[in-house]
């Protein structure tokens, strides 16, 4: 009897404590991210993990730059604007260390390497920015069913240009900051808009308060023109083309769009990579807080990176890559940016040549779209495309300009900072050379630099390089075919079709 009891109290279930319960989940977490033990076999997965880490350090400082700087700008000037130009060099650096190799050789045996520290505090840091980024995500969405209310100029500008071409208006000769102003249409405000450095604004450095913004709206609207206002379509035809299902539909919220497009963006990452790496594409997806932020904002960058990314990712296929480069280029300038690098991508990997044909074809696509545009008013045209690098815009930005903005160093002749950017272009192009075969994704990271000494280093021309970078760094060896890009896309299809159906029947503002 006795052995029968202690038998019977040997096998019974042994509760486990709250301290164990949470052991075993953030162990569990823990494992799903890190490997615990590097094997010659999981060699490529500890590889991968690794720099998926390091663009989330990317992804964490860029994050951190999102802070208003007005909340500590004003109290630290004129060093305060050293916080924000060493967070964006910070995430270059870190993204940098995601293209270098492990420093860890791939063992002959297996080795215990549990996550240090620092890795599980960075994970930390990223979950906690999941939900920021989710936050996000449900704001877009929510306002995709609102009146449209954008802080992005550029993009009422485009959504205009799509309501002006229905009407058979030229949009680059009829683009008019006041109308937009009074379309009820649009919520503007002064201080959204892009200034110039001419009419009150001019023979200054010093970007316009408030107050001097809707002065100059107020003399503007009473003179019948702005020329303090940035009116142009600045951007390749594309840009508004686009949207014009929209004005079809007279629904003037564009921001289903480029919802859709991040999120096709991440259905294309969850198609490239394998399936261990999978948890750290959503994670890293839904904590780029950064590009979340440009996207809700209407901003143009997350579809032109978009045709980018599926350019790179079918450079195997010569029309389709040569197809969606060319879709980028006809969307926005930054595509023109990265141009060179993916000559150098073609080159090095295809041959001269092959290089040559590829980007005439990428051409070709771009002009055919715009030349409709070229042929109506050809000046009007180069004038819009060009207004970002001719008009006369106030300098600002995160990168060394914004030193200067401080006055914690003066300003220099916009052509330095124009030489400035060349050289870094010529500089990043060399180190590109070099590695482009074994890392052909650095291009996402190398052409942004030249950026971060021009005239205008604005954040978002940094927040659409890591995850782009990763999508390409966690795709398989061989480049994503066309069929599992067509299945991401339906996907897509699948999972919008409901949001964007609400989205083009949803109320306009009166």
């Amino acid at each position: 009897m006795s052995q029968r009891a202690v038998f019977a109290q040997t096998t019974q279930p042994v509760e486990k404590t709250f301290q164990q319960l949470l052991h075993d989940k953030v162990g569990h977490l823990l494992q799903t991210f890190f490997v615990a033990e590097i094997t010659p076999e999981n060699y490529h997965l500890f590889d991968l993990q690794r720099r998926a880490l390091w663009i989330g350090v990317a992804i964490f400082l860029q994050t951190l730059n999102e802070i208003d700087h007005d909340w500590y700008i004003p109290y630290l000037m004129p060093v305060g604007s050293l916080i924000p130009f060493v967070l964006i060099l910070g995430s270059f650096v870190a993204m940098w260390m995601a293209l270098r190799p492990a420093s860890q050789p791939r063992p002959k045996s297996a080795i215990k390497r549990p996550p240090t520290r620092w890795q599980k505090l960075m994970l930390l840091a990223l979950l906690i920015l999941t939900v920021i980024g989710a936050v996000e995500l449900g704001r877009g969405l929510i306002m995709s069913v609102l009146p449209p209310q954008f802080s992005n100029d550029g993009t009422s500008l485009d959504t205009n240009a799509a309501m002006l071409l229905l009407e058979g208006r030229n949009p680059y000769t009829n683009s008019n900051m006041l109308d937009i102003y009074r379309n009820q249409n649009f919520t503007l405000e002064p201080n959204w808009t892009t200034p110039l450095r001419q009419g009150q604004f001019a023979n200054r450095y010093d970007y316009p308060s408030i107050a001097e913004f809707r002065s100059a709206l107020d003399t503007a609207l009473k003179a019948g023109e702005a020329p303090e206002f940035e009116s142009k379509v600045s951007y390749p035809a594309l840009s508004f083309l686009t949207l014009l299902p929209f004005a079809l539909f007279k629904n003037y919220n564009v921001l289903p769009l480029y919802l859709a497009s991040y999120l096709f963006l991440v259905a294309i990452a969850w198609k490239a990579s394998r399936p261990e790496i999978r948890p750290w594409v959503l994670l890293l997806s839904i904590a780029n807080v950064p590009m979340w932020s440009s996207t809700v904002g209407g901003n143009l960058d997350v579809l032109c990176t978009l045709f980018v990314v599926i350019a790179w990712l079918l450079r195997e296929r010569r029309w389709s890559t040569a197809l969606f480069f060319g879709l980028a280029l006809a969307s926005k300038q930054t595509a023109w940016f990265i141009a060179p690098f993916y000559f150098v991508m073609l080159w090095r990997l295809y041959g001269f040549k092959e290089a040559v044909y590829r980007c005439m074809l990428a051409s070709m696509f771009m002009l055919l779209i715009n030349m409709p545009f070229i042929l109506w008013n050809p000046h009007a045209w180069l004038a819009g495309v060009l207004a970002p690098m001719a008009d006369p815009m106030f300098p600002m930005g995160v990168g060394l300009v914004g030193l200067s903005v401080t006055h914690l160093l003066p300003f220099l002749p916009t052509s330095v900072y124009t030489l400035l950017e060349g050289v870094a272009m010529l500089a990043m192009l060399y180190v590109y050379w070099r590695i482009c075969r074994k890392r052909p994704e650095a291009a996402f990271l190398l052409a942004i630099i030249p950026l971060f000494f021009a005239w205008r280093s604005l954040p978002s021309y940094f927040y659409c390089a890591a995850l782009p970078m990763f999508v390409l760094i966690s795709s398989r060896l061989t480049p994503l075919s066309g069929q599992a890009l067509a299945s991401a896309f339906s996907t897509m299809v699948q999972r919008n079709k409901v949001g964007m159906a609400s989205s083009l029947n949803a109320p306009l503002s009166m």
